[in-house]
């Protein structure tokens, strides 16, 4: 019984592994070392983990957390991982709109 749980839950695992990343865009409400929340186009706030593994681009160039601001649209490719919220895969920084 034990191991029919266990090849499920393997199972499991490889299947969440191949689906892609979902894909979020929206302006920067926080952000910190370990977390992004955007807000999207219908108002509602969405909170990121970010880890080591997560890529943090504007155009070509690798950036840090620290280099985003808030207000900046961004575009967030994330997984969900068990029993933890979205995890950011990449965050890509676009230039603000200029007045």
């Amino acid at each position: 019984m034990v191991a029919k749980i266990l090849v499920f839950l393997v199972a499991g695992l490889l299947v969440a592994q191949k689906i892609p990343p979902a894909t979020f865009s929206g302006t920067i409400h926080t952000v910190s070392s370990k977390q992004i929340t955007i807000e999207n186009e219908d108002g509602n706030l969405l909170d990121f983990e970010i880890n080591r593994k997560t890529r943090l681009t504007r155009g070509d160039t690798q950036i840090s957390t620290s280099d985003l601001a808030n207000g900046e649209p961004v575009t967030i490719e994330a997984r969900q991982e068990m029993g933890r919220f979205l995890v950011a895969v990449s965050v890509a920084a676009h230039p603000k709109a200029k007045d």
